[in-house]
C-alpha cells in the first residue's frame, strides 16, 4: 500500500485549553499566536477494529454518564441537608436558653416555660400557675444556668360546682403524658368512687381501690397503638419510658407492675367500649361485622386456616375470670371441646391429592407437655375481616373446621345466604363430610386457595380450584395467610400470658386488623373491580378467538343461535344504556336464524337441545384448548 504524505506549512493560531478540576468545574485557557512546526500527517484511511474497541472503551457513551432524574433529585435533597446542619444544631443550642425574659401573657419577668404548651413562649409564676392548673404539664424554671423541674405545686382540683359532698386530697404518683413519674395533690370526692373521679382528670388508675399510682390516658393510648401496630411488650415500652426520661431502676419496675396487671387489660376494654359505642347501643357493629359481605340473599364466601404459631405455655398459669371480651371473637373453649368429643375424627382418611402436612389427619393426637394451646383456627371473609377463631389443643383435625362451618351456618341461619368455604385441604374435608355423612354439606361450596392448589394432585386442582368452580368469581383465598403475618408477631408477647389476658390481646389484635381493613375497603374493592373488568375482558377477546377457529363437529348456525341467546339474556341483566341498541340488534339476528332454519320457538336454556348443543361447544372448546397448549 503506498502512503500519501502532506507537508502542513508553519502558522500561528489561537489555542483553548480546557482543563476538567476535581470539584467538576471546567476552566478554559486561552493561548494566543502559538505557533507549530510543519508536520507530516497520514491521510491514508486506515481503520481498524481493535483502534475502534480502544476509543469506545476510553469514552463511554452518554448514556452511561447520564444520570437519572431521581439520583439528581436525591443528590440535591442530601447537599440541600449538608449546607444546613450546622446552623440547625446552632439554633438546638440556642435555644436550651431563654429567647426572651417577658411573659407572653403580662409583659411581666418570665423565667418559666412548657415545651408541651410552646417551645418559645415564657411566663411569669403566676400566669403559669393559672392556665396550667388541672393540667398534666411539667412546667420547667430557668436557674440562670439550665432548664429544671419547676417546684411549683402540681395539683388536680375538682371545679367549685362539681358537687356538695366533702372533698379530700391526696398524694399520688402519676405517669404524665410524657412517661415522666411526678407527684401530684389530688382533690378526690366522695360522691363517686375514686376511679372515676380520676378519669375526669384524664388518668388512669393502677387499681380500683385506693390508687396510689396513676398513669395518663395519652400514655396508654400511646402504648396501644404501639402494641398493635409494632405489638411492643409492656417491658419494651417500659424501657423505651426510662432511657427517654431517666427514670430511675425504681420507678420503671412500678410502672412494669403497674402496666403488666389487670389495669391496661381493664382500660384496652374500656377504649374499645368508647371507640364502638357499644355500652350505648349493642346492636352497634362493634368490628365483628364486613359493611361488604351481603348480610342476606347472596353468597358469603370465607377462607379458613390454621397457625401453629399462637401456642401458649402451660406455666403461665391460669385465669380467675373470663376474657373481657367474651366471645366476641374467639368461641368458648368448652362449647369446642364438646363439639370434639361428640365427632371423633376416626381413622385416617384416603389423602391421594395433597402431601401437605396439614393434610394429616392429626398433627398431635395427644396434648403436648409442655403447652395447653398448640395454636389457633380462624375464618375470615373475603374481604379480610376476621370473623371467627377458635384455640386447638390437638393439632389440625378436621373437626375444627367442621366447627367453624357449623357455627357460620348457624350465625347465618334464615338469611338466605350460600356458604362458598375456602380451607387448605377442602378435597380430605369433602370426602371427611361425605363419609360421616353430615347433613352441613349440602350448604357448603368447599375450595382450595390458588395458590396452595398446585400442591395437590391434578384431579384435585380440576375439582376444587377456586379458579374452576361458580360462585368464587377471583377470590384467591389467601385471606388468613396474610392476616397470619400479622398476627404471628403476638406470639412472644401471648405466649407467656393468662388465658384470659391472651385472648383479650388477641380479640384486640383482630379487631385492630379488621379496622385498617375497613378504613381502606373502599380502595380495595375500587381496585378489585378493574381487576375484574380487565380479566373479563381477556376471556371475552380469547374465547371469540378460540369460537372462530372453532371445529366443525356442532353446526354453525347452531353455535351462533346458542351463544348469541347467551349474550342476550346478559344484556337483559344489565342497567347500561347502551344495551337496549345492542339488545334490538341481537334480536334481529335472532329472528334471521329462526326463519332460515325453521324454529317455531325460541330455545329455552331448560331446553335439552340447548343443554346439548351447549355441551358439545364446551367440549369442542376445552378440545381446542388443550390441542393449543
Amino acid at each position: 500500500m503506498v502512503k500519501h504524505r502532506t507537508s502542513v506549512r508553519s502558522t500561528k493560531h489561537r489555542v483553548c485549553v480546557r482543563r476538567r478540576t476535581i470539584g467538576g468545574a471546567t476552566k478554559v485557557s486561552v493561548l494566543r499566536n502559538v505557533s507549530h512546526p510543519p508536520v507530516t500527517v497520514d491521510v491514508t484511511p486506515v481503520t481498524t477494529t481493535s483502534s475502534l474497541d480502544e476509543h469506545s472503551e476510553a469514552e463511554p457513551s452518554s448514556s452511561c454518564m447520564s444520570e437519572t432524574a431521581y439520583t439528581k433529585a436525591k443528590k440535591k435533597e442530601l447537599r440541600a441537608w449538608d449546607s444546613l446542619k450546622e446552623d440547625m444544631l446552632r439554633v438546638s443550642y440556642e435555644s436550651s436558653a431563654p429567647s426572651t425574659n417577658i411573659c407572653a401573657l403580662c409583659k411581666e419577668h418570665a423565667e418559666y416555660r412548657c415545651l408541651e404548651c410552646s417551645s418559645t413562649n415564657m411566663f411569669c409564676e403566676t400566669c403559669i400557675t393559672k392556665t396550667h392548673r388541672n393540667s398534666l404539664h411539667l412546667p420547667e424554671k430557668w436557674n440562670k444556668t439550665l432548664y429544671v423541674t419547676s417546684p411549683l405545686e402540681l395539683a388536680l382540683r375538682l371545679p367549685g360546682e362539681h358537687c356538695s359532698h366533702a372533698v379530700y386530697a391526696r398524694d399520688m404518683k402519676i405517669f404524665v403524658n410524657t412517661g415522666q413519674l411526678c407527684s401530684f395533690s389530688v382533690t378526690l370526692c366522695t360522691c363517686e368512687p375514686e376511679t372515676c373521679t380520676l378519669l375526669r382528670y384524664g388518668i388512669w388508675p393502677a387499681t380500683p381501690e385506693r390508687p396510689q399510682t396513676a398513669f395518663s390516658i395519652a400514655l396508654l393510648e400511646l402504648f396501644h397503638y404501639l402494641s398493635m401496630e409494632c405489638q411492643v411488650s409492656v417491658e419494651g415500652f417500659c424501657n423505651m419510658l426510662r432511657w427517654k426520661n431517666n427514670l430511675s431502676l425504681s420507678e420503671v419496675n412500678m410502672l412494669y407492675r403497674a402496666l403488666v396487671g389487670e389495669s391496661i387489660s381493664q382500660f384496652r376494654h374500656h377504649h374499645f367500649r368508647c371507640r364502638s359505642l357499644s355500652g350505648l347501643c349493642p346492636s352497634f357493629d362493634d368490628g365483628t361485622t364486613c359493611p361488604v359481605c351481603p348480610k342476606s340473599n347472596g353468597n358469603l364466601i370465607v377462607t379458613m386456616d390454621a397457625y401453629f404459631g399462637l401456642v401458649r405455655k402451660r406455666s403461665s398459669g391460669s385465669s380467675l375470670v373470663e376474657p373481657l371480651h367474651g366471645n366476641r371473637m374467639f368461641v368458648r373453649e368448652e362449647d369446642v371441646q364438646e363439639y370434639l368429643s361428640s365427632h371423633p375424627d376416626g381413622s385416617k382418611p384416603n389423602e391421594d391429592c395433597s402431601n401437605f402436612k396439614a393434610g394429616n389427619l392429626l398433627r398431635s393426637q395427644k396434648n403436648p407437655q409442655k403447652l395447653d394451646v398448640t395454636g389457633v383456627f380462624g375464618v375470615s371473609c373475603r374481604h379480610e375481616i376476621p370473623l371467627v377463631f377458635l384455640n386447638m389443643t390437638q393439632g389440625e383435625r378436621l373437626a375444627y373446621p367442621m366447627y367453624i362451618i357449623k357455627e357460620l351456618l348457624t350465625r347465618n341461619q334464615g338469611k338466605n345466604l350460600n356458604l362458598y368455604v375456602i380451607y387448605d385441604i377442602a378435597c380430605v374435608l369433602s370426602s371427611h363430610m361425605h363419609k360421616k355423612a353430615e347433613a352441613m354439606q349440602q350448604d357448603v361450596s368447599l375450595a382450595v386457595p390458588a395458590f396452595h392448589v398446585f400442591g395437590h394432585k391434578l384431579q384435585c386442582q380440576v375439582l376444587y380450584s377456586t379458579r374452576r368452580l361458580k360462585g368464587f368469581g377471583l377470590t384467591d383465598g389467601e385471606g388468613m395467610e396474610r392476616l397470619w403475618s400479622f398476627l404471628r408477631r403476638f406470639a412472644r408477647i401471648t405466649k407467656e400470658m393468662s388465658p384470659s389476658h391472651r385472648l383479650d390481646l388477641l380479640t384486640e389484635a383482630l379487631l385492630y386488623y379488621g379496622r385498617r381493613k375497613t378504613a381502606d375497603i373502599e380502595v380495595q374493592l375500587h381496585h378489585r373491580w378493574e381487576k375484574a373488568e380487565k380479566v373479563t375482558n381477556l376471556a371475552k377477546e380469547e374465547l371469540a378467538a378460540v369460537l372462530k377457529e372453532a371445529p366443525d363437529s356442532v353446526p354453525k348456525w347452531k353455535r351462533v343461535y346458542v351463544t348469541t341467546l347467551i349474550e342476550l339474556q346478559h344484556l337483559k341483566s344489565c342497567d347500561h344504556d347502551s344495551a337496549v341498541a345492542d339488545e334490538k340488534k341481537i334480536e334481529s339476528c335472532l329472528q334471521k336464524i329462526e326463519r332460515q332454519y325453521h324454529i317455531t320457538r325460541r330455545w329455552n336454556q331448560s331446553d335439552s337441545i340447548f343443554q346439548s348443543t351447549l355441551l358439545e361447544l364446551d367440549q369442542d372448546i376445552r378440545g381446542k384448548l388443550v390441542m393449543q397448549a
